[in-house]
């Protein structure tokens, strides 16, 4: 059973928020009503007009960034994520979708389910991304829905955090439930920390459980600074995020669904000539997958299950995300001709370093 927490204000500023919610409108200053929270700032309300104005804030991420944070339903497992653009890019973790290509079931804050699709993901960062296939509901009333937009989250700039900073948690503590929006829960940055492949991560006090993972971290101005990745069971206020930078730096492959970092065995059996344009196929090995599909050198790879090919390195990666034994299209060029040819996969199988992903994480 998932118990609802109250906003977490520290020391002081809980206090004065206990007195101020109980005193009477006239025994609180007329300055509250004039009073700013500087969104960078790194200490604690110091009087009940600085905690309104801090209160303003959060509730006011709350409100523009409901519609934006979703719920994920994949396979067995839940989990959090952020819509980033107006055509249905959501950001969550690597261990929420587990691989690429997988359905996900989408849980709207007003509990409305949409269909999507996993994209790329980096185990090492624990970075995620996914895409949501379906037009908005015929009943949805933010800017652009009857245009078949969807609701945008800002994404800022993680490099710019400072020790302290207040912070909005957002997400779906226990996985998403159709009779509760995504709860919001404040709490200030710690020192930055680094998992076991040395990539940088955020730490926050926010108070998060498992089903949060994927969800947005924002800043009191509303912009996207990270993504839950490691929630502590034991002590709930010690959480690691993704930094938004991260995902900056990996966008194009994880838009077109690589599985960054990932051996996966998977073996085409070609080499491509290096001197031309695209990816050109210099040489095919005798008895490879690529010979079996009967792809012949000259053969210019244009597409990859759909994705565009530019380079031959575009080739290698994109295969990161797949097994031997899978089936992936190509679109090639042959000549004067444009084919489609299906090559089964070769290569060494167990090979791969896909994470398992657990339920409500």
């Amino acid at each position: 059973m998932i118990r609802k927490r109250p906003l977490r204000l520290a020391g002081f500023a809980l206090a004065v928020f206990l007195v101020a919610a109980s005193a009477p409108a006239a025994d609180i200053p007329k300055i509250a009503d004039r009073a700013k929270w500087d969104t960078s700032r790194i200490t604690s309300p110091e009087s009940v007009a600085e905690l309104k104005a801090l209160q303003f804030l959060v509730k006011e991420v709350n409100k523009q960034s409901l519609p934006t944070t979703v719920g994920l339903l994949v396979g067995n497992g839940a989990g959090s994520g952020v819509i980033v653009s107006d055509d249905g890019l959501v950001l969550t973790a690597a261990h929420v979708v587990g691989k690429p290509r997988q359905s996900i079931i989408f849980v709207l804050s007003d509990g409305t389910f949409v269909k999507g699709e996993s994209l790329g993901i980096n185990t090492a960062a624990d970075s995620g991304m996914a895409r949501i296939t379906e037009a908005p509901p015929k009943n949805a009333t933010w800017p652009g829905a009857k245009e078949g937009k969807w609701p945008v989250a800002e994404m800022g700039k993680s490099a710019e955090l400072k020790l302290k900073q207040w912070v909005v948690a957002m997400g779906h503590p226990g996985g998403p439930k159709q009779d509760r929006p995504p709860p919001v829960r404040t709490g200030r940055m710690g020192s930055p920390t680094s998992n076991t492949n040395k990539s940088p991560l955020l730490q926050t006090d926010c108070i998060l459980v498992g089903g949060d993972s994927g969800g947005p971290l924002f800043d009191l101005a509303g912009k996207v600074i990270g993504i839950h990745s490691q929630i502590n069971p034991f002590f709930l206020e010690a959480n690691m995020h993704v930094p938004v930078d991260r995902f900056r730096t990996e966008w194009d492959r994880l838009v077109r669904g690589d599985s960054i970092g990932r051996v996966s065995g998977a073996i085409l059996g070609v080499k491509f000539d290096d001197a031309a344009k695209g990816a050109t196929i210099a040489e095919v090995v005798e008895d490879s997958a690529a010979a079996k599909a009967d792809l012949a050198a000259g053969d210019v790879i244009l597409k990859l299950h759909g994705t565009l090919v530019k380079t031959p390195s575009d080739v290698t990666e994109m295969l990161s995300s797949y097994d031997p034994d899978d089936k992936v299209k190509f679109l090639i060029r042959r000549g004067d001709e444009t084919l489609g040819i299906e090559v089964k996969l070769g290569g060494v199988k167990n090979a791969s370093t896909r994470p398992r992903r657990n339920q409500n994480n």
